[in-house]
């Protein structure tokens, strides 16, 4: 019997990998047709497009093969690896603001015009992260 939320979280992924795909492939596309600059993301487009394609090959043969579907189930599922990505995440959160508030200050006497980029950065993110809070504090 198959887990429905796990069943739920393949399905999302599959869109997910479907959805990136199109999107890299657009961008390799308007590169090659010249909007976009040619080398960077050309290369960008590609290389992300065949990501897709893989990640979403994996996530289909879930379903065909059961010993595959067991063993990610328990991957994904367990509640050690649960917390084990809470705490990542939050390590991450905790660690990108520091070193973007390190970097502003240090590019503020160095280079002021990247500092200005990097605040704007550091903006955006303190915005995703109270928005994620307000998010799972009312889910949970």
């Amino acid at each position: 019997m198959k887990n429905k939320k796990f069943e739920q979280t393949v399905k999302q992924n599959l869109i997910a990998s479907g959805v990136m795909f199109v999107i890299f492939s657009a961008v390799y596309i308007l590169a090659k047709m010249g909007v976009l600059n040619d080398s960077p993301f050309s290369s960008l487009g590609i290389s992300g497009a065949i990501c897709c394609i893989v990640t979403f090959i994996r996530n289909k043969t879930l379903f065909h093969n059961k010993e595959k579907w067991a063993k990610a189930e328990v991957a994904v599922m367990d509640e050690r690896n649960i917390f084990i990505e809470k705490q990542a995440y939050s390590a991450y959160t905790m660690l990108s603001l520091v070193c973007l508030f390190a970097a502003i200050l240090v590019c503020g006497i160095i280079a002021p015009q990247i500092a200005e980029i990097l605040i704007w950065v550091l903006a955006g993110n303190a915005v995703i992260i109270v928005g994620c809070i307000f998010y799972y504090s009312k889910k949970y």
